[in-house]
């Protein structure tokens, strides 16, 4: 219980961090066709994955910190 519960606060934070949060950074938002699709604690971490979903997303993915001020939460972008 605790588990899904911290697992979709986290989700909600991150979804509105990247709302939020990053409208005001001097990072680029990827273009049309990306999304976030999952966040991890490392940059090997998010790689893993994004290699892990090479059936459903394909090849092109990239990480990067979540903004200036989480630099220890990598986001995991794919194409639409």
């Amino acid at each position: 219980m605790y588990r899904r519960t911290a697992a979709a606060l986290a989700t909600a934070v991150t979804a509105g961090a990247l709302a939020l949060g990053t409208a005001g950074s001097a990072q680029a938002a990827p273009g049309p066709g990306w999304y976030p699709r999952s966040h991890h604690a490392s940059y090997a971490e998010c790689q893993a994955a994004g290699k892990a979903g090479y059936q459903i997303w394909g090849p092109i993915f990239f990480c990067e910190p979540l903004g200036s001020t989480r630099p220890d939460v990598i986001v995991l972008w794919v194409r639409a």
